[in-house]
């Protein structure tokens, strides 16, 4: 594991613990030692609430598997779950973070890069976001087409290392409320909203973004991504006269929306 000798892993499991006995402030905070960043995730207590019981009965009603609550797993089957994700997805050749310890109540897991979410933030320049945001859409493609899927889809849940895209926060039941097919259109739809931000305004970027994914694509999702336009065309056709007003989370809806139904189309 990092190519600790168990010396070393038993000293920094004794340095995981005394941060932890001191008291963290989120459920997964950094810890730097020798030289080498780890990244500590605790215990999460969760459980389903009236919005995650009203959330399910949309997905049934509207036939769209994809809206269904996903909680994640509270205490220590929360942790053993996250670890089964993670090895899971790492047997399949992607860039995963390595499970270095298990102890009662956390995991301590290594550093994989740069949130890819920063790295586009911080990119100077329009055709260097695309760059990044291509690749981690083509990244996430490459992940699906070997029956995975990551369970978020967002930018601040992927990660940069010397030219790959990897995955974190694994944290999510998403397996568990859905079939694979839906839980891979899901993250698509995330990976979308989340980058939705860098578009101009004309959905050029979103479009980009959707063609860099569907390069590898499973074709199983876009059935899914079908039952999902099919109750958010109604929304767009009744905002689109609206559209010069709106907000800006409806404004990135609606390019949200074209961008998948642009695909969609040609997947008929």
């Amino acid at each position: 594991m990092q190519d600790l000798s168990s010396s070393q892993l038993s000293k920094l499991i004794e340095a995981v613990q005394k941060q932890i006995d001191q008291g963290v402030l989120a459920r997964s905070v950094s810890i730097d030692w020798e030289g080498k960043r780890y990244w500590i995730k605790t215990a999460l207590h969760s459980q389903m609430n009236t919005w995650h019981r009203l959330q399910d009965v949309a997905a049934f009603l509207f036939r769209v598997p994809m809206l269904r609550a996903t909680i994640s797993s509270s205490g220590e089957e929360g942790l053993k779950a996250e670890v089964s994700h993670i090895k899971k997805v790492a047997v399949r050749g992607v860039l995963v973070p390595e499970v270095v310890a298990v102890n009662v109540g956390w995991i301590l897991l290594s550093d994989i890069g740069m949130p890819l979410f920063d790295l586009v933030d911080q990119a100077p320049s329009v055709e260097e976001k695309e760059q990044f945001l291509t690749l981690g859409a083509s990244s996430l493609s490459s992940l699906h087409n070997l029956d995975g899927w990551h369970g978020t889809g967002q930018l601040r849940d992927m990660t940069y290392r010397d030219g790959q895209i990897g995955f974190i926060d694994f944290e999510e039941n998403v397996g568990e409320a859905m079939r694979p097919a839906a839980a891979q259109a899901r993250d698509l739809l995330r990976f979308l909203i989340s980058a939705v931000r860098f578009d101009a305004g004309d959905g050029k970027l979103l479009e980009k973004i959707v063609q860099a994914y569907e390069k590898n694509a499973p074709q199983a999702i876009w059935p899914e991504v079908r039952s999902l336009l099919r109750v958010l065309g109604v929304l767009a056709f009744l905002l689109k006269p609206f559209r010069a007003k709106l907000g800006r989370d409806l404004r990135h809806a609606m390019l949200t929306y074209e961008a998948l139904k642009k695909a969609e189309f040609s997947h008929l």
